[in-house]
């Protein structure tokens, strides 16, 4: 009987978010918009280790709400963004600044950059830096 009354109450549990019933917290937003991204990788080629790159990428609204950026964050502690903390407007456009140290990144290099965002459908945006650090050459004695 137990488990009877155990299956029952599973699949109500189940059955409450296709009910409608779910708590809103689990809603998606209603605010949603979509974004484009020139570039979406920053091909940054080959550079020396240890030169900090500057540079940016530019983003659109095409979406019909402000876009707004909720939060950003780098794979690697050696990339800093600076990025809009006001809305965007449809339209509009905006940049996403990096600051990239190839410190101690020698070879082939990817960072990522995840911008958590209100963007369609996924509320968050992947931007990717790309390129070769060559190592230091160290001086002959």
């Amino acid at each position: 009987m137990s488990r009877i009354v155990c299956l029952f109450l599973i699949a109500i549990a189940l059955g409450l978010p296709c009910l409608g019933l779910a708590q809103a917290d689990n809603a998606l937003p209603t605010n949603l918009t979509t974004v484009s991204w020139k570039p979406d990788t920053l091909q940054f080629g080959i550079i020396e280790e240890g030169t900090i790159l500057l540079d940016s990428f530019v983003l659109t609204n095409t979406g019909l709400l402000p876009y707004e950026i909720r939060g950003a964050k780098a794979s690697c502690d050696c990339t800093v963004l600076r990025y809009p903390k006001t809305p965007i407007k449809p339209g509009q456009s905006a940049s996403i600044r990096i600051e990239f140290d190839s410190q101690g990144k020698a070879g082939l290099t990817q960072p990522g950059i995840i911008i958590y965002d209100n963007s369609s459908p996924n509320l968050r945006s992947i931007l990717y830096l790309n390129g070769r650090v060559m190592p230091r050459r160290k001086p002959r004695n």
